[in-house]
């Protein structure tokens, strides 16, 4: 396809995911999933079912640091940091939980979930890490900015890099299309817009939908041009706007 249609960090909010979906062409745009799925939102495994169920109509799903995170209290039910605020990884278990289960320690909620989910579980271990099409570099984290090759980045930094990535430019030749930093952080106006690096070769798209003021932004790229199209939905309210990347490149 000539365009794609690409969405970052839904951490759990399904109804704003739904929204944003209804501005997708299926049969235009090659639909792509940048991670974090799951934690500190109320329906992550909706979310989780939706995704996947998309991936098997042909979209591409990456994986995210909060799907490592969830992957490990699986296999380790002692990794309590999973379950703290800052990770907000209880949400998601209490999506999973059925009333009809009786588990009262974390080693059977853990059991509950990979009997019950064995499929979604497999899918989310089958992630891949990046994509790539046309000019562009799909990836949840970042990348090495001192690497030519994008993919030679160590897997860990591909879903948790930051600052080095944000501040410094990169050698790739890719634009990098990039999730997991929350851009209230990286704009100067501290909104959840888009961030584009001063170079366009960095474009953040996650829009802090977990914030006050937050917003779930997806974006729609066009083969051989510079244009954005950029899809944003804060609360129930949805907005579209057109940008153009710089004509620079360094």
């Amino acid at each position: 396809m000539e365009k794609v249609f690409v969405i970052a960090d839904i951490h759990g909010h399904y109804s704003q995911l739904e929204k944003l979906l209804t501005q997708w062409r299926p049969e235009e745009e090659q639909l792509i999933f940048l991670g974090d799925y799951i934690d500190r939102g109320q329906e992550s495994l909706a979310v989780l079912q939706k995704v996947k169920s998309l991936t098997e109509q042909g979209a591409i799903a990456l994986t995210g640091n909060h799907e490592q995170l969830f992957l490990r209290w699986l296999a380790d039910v002692e990794y309590t940091h999973y379950l703290g605020n800052n990770i907000g990884g209880t949400a998601t278990i209490t999506s999973f939980q059925q009333p009809e289960w009786t588990a009262n320690t974390p080693e059977e909620t853990a059991q509950n979930i990979t009997q019950h989910y064995p499929e979604l579980v497999q899918w989310m271990k089958a992630l891949p890490l990046f994509y790539r099409w046309d000019q562009y570099f799909f990836v949840h984290g970042g990348i090495d900015p001192e690497k030519e090759d994008a993919a030679q980045t160590e897997p860990r930094d591909l879903i948790w890099i930051r600052d080095k990535f944000h501040h410094t430019p990169h050698v790739a030749k890719e634009t990098v299309i990039f999730g997991h930093t929350p851009t209230p952080y990286l704009n100067e106006d501290g909104t959840g817009k888009l961030w584009i690096s001063p170079c366009g070769k960095k474009i953040g798209l996650d829009g802090g939908v977990i914030m006050q003021g937050g917003q779930l932004n997806g974006i729609v790229l066009t083969q051989g041009t510079n244009e954005i199209i950029v899809h944003s939905v804060m609360g129930d309210h949805l907005t579209t706007v057109t940008k153009m990347l710089p004509a620079t490149s360094c």
